[in-house]
């Protein structure tokens, strides 16, 4: 076995026990739904503003549109990784915080199984949960009442997916995805007059269940210099099994460092049902490919009316998401000047997201820069994007969080199957 092929099967078994570790954000916002949801993370995606669904190069794996799979140039093997770090500056009209977080991101992989038919697999996070907040009200019967609120998990995916090329301008695709994780949410509400219990309640949520995912993409060459791609995506509403457990009690505080637990009011545990609908989602894309451009745009709604979990909406709102993005090479074959062979991408986005709060739907903006960077005498790149953005607003009491983003990814592609002749 070549070192190359050993460093491939190292990253795959230590990236992916520590992905399902590393779900951290901080974000007030995490609270509602399923949390945060992660979209479009590679970095070679994300610089472009997260446009994906018709980009089909055969350099890339690409599991945001599982047709491009086809691509796949014969006995390549292409492994993808990365890791993310935000920093992200949370303030009211009254109060500000800046928190900083980095977890791993991903860990895929894509090879061609024939001439037609290109296969990938790999883990994903599907969404995130982390927040802290601290709220507190002077009651002239009780006095001072603290209230916490404090969540974290997350959804994390496994896929597998194939692409079929049905002629040399149509292929299309389908992914499998096992979704899993938790979900942990904990409120607590403190009272500092000692003849009044306290009282905390946890809620935990296990998830797990499949669900599947389509995609085309169309191709025509309007001449030698110029092609246009059609991109299609979507997946189908479908009932995950989730698991619910509460647990709520009064305690008194003896000190900030111990309490005794005094009655337990709630303990139950919900076995797995099809207690949670995950809606479907639609995307569309269109790439123009030029000899030194290529210039994307990617739209997707998801109908968040139709999620439940054990039965409650959370009033999530349909959410709606655009973005565009350029990438330019000044000579894809140079050999001579390193330069020419460096990717600058450039993006933008704007998405309505599923939370409505208030009368007000939580927005999304951002813009995108990146670089892929070649790793001389291989076939193998170094990704790097950076986004800055704001979500959300400071109207209605509400919370505006500016943050940016740094993502750095590694794709490494490598020949298999291949006798050679000298080691």
């Amino acid at each position: 076995m070549s070192k190359a092929k050993t460093f491939f099967i190292l990253i795959i078994f230590f990236s992916s026990s520590y992905l399902i570790a590393q779900n951290q954000i901080n974000s007030p916002y995490s609270r509602f739904g399923i949390g945060n949801l992660q979209s479009n993370i590679l970095s070679e995606f994300s610089a472009m503003g997260g446009v994906a669904i018709a980009n089909s190069n055969a350099a890339i794996v690409n599991p945001y549109n599982p047709a491009s799979y086809s691509t796949f140039k014969p006995n390549t093997f292409i492994l993808s990784t990365g890791g993310i770090h935000q920093t992200t500056r949370m303030q009211t009209n009254k109060l500000q915080q800046i928190a900083n977080n980095s977890s791993f991101s991903h860990i895929i992989l894509g090879f061609p199984i024939n001439s037609r038919i290109g296969a990938s697999f790999g883990l994903l996070p599907f969404s995130s949960i982390g927040y802290h907040i601290e709220d507190s009200e002077e009651n002239p019967e009780v006095g001072n009442i603290d209230y916490l609120y404090n969540g974290d998990g997350g959804l994390n995916m496994i896929y597998f997916g194939t692409g079929y090329k049905l002629s040399e301008n149509l292929l299309i695709g389908a992914n499998i995805n096992y979704l899993f994780g938790g979900l942990n949410r904990q409120k607590e509400v403190i009272f500092t007059d000692e003849e009044i219990y306290s009282t905390r309640k946890k809620s935990s949520i296990s998830l797990k269940g499949f669900y599947y995912q389509l995609g085309l993409q169309y191709y025509h060459n309007i001449n030698e210099n110029y092609r246009i791609v059609f991109g299609l995506s979507a997946n189908n509403s479908t009932n995950i099994s989730s698991k619910r457990t509460v647990l709520t009690e009064t305690y008194e505080l003896v000190s900030s460092n111990f309490e005794i637990v005094k009655d337990t009011i709630e303990n139950t545990t919900t076995g797995f049902t099809n207690s949670m609908v995950l809606p479907r989602n639609v995307g569309f894309g269109v790439s123009l490919e030029m000899k030194e451009w290529i210039i994307m745009a990617d739209f997707s709604i998801m109908d968040w009316s139709e999620y439940r979990m054990f039965g409650d909406s959370d009033s999530l709102a349909n959410s709606m998401r655009l973005s565009y993005g350029i990438q330019y090479t000044n000579d894809k074959m140079s050999s001579g000047k390193y330069w020419k062979l460096i990717k600058f991408r450039f993006g933008g986005k704007f998405e309505k997201s599923y939370l409505n709060l208030y009368n007000s739907q939580i927005n999304e903006r951002s813009l995108t820069f990146g670089l892929g960077l070649p790793l001389m005498k291989t076939k193998s790149e170094i990704n790097f994007a950076i986004e800055i953005g704001e979500r959300g607003t400071t109207n209605n009491n509400l919370i505006k969080e500016q943050f940016l983003r740094f993502n750095l990814g590694l794709a490494l592609k490598d020949i298999w199957f291949v006798k050679r002749k000298y080691d």
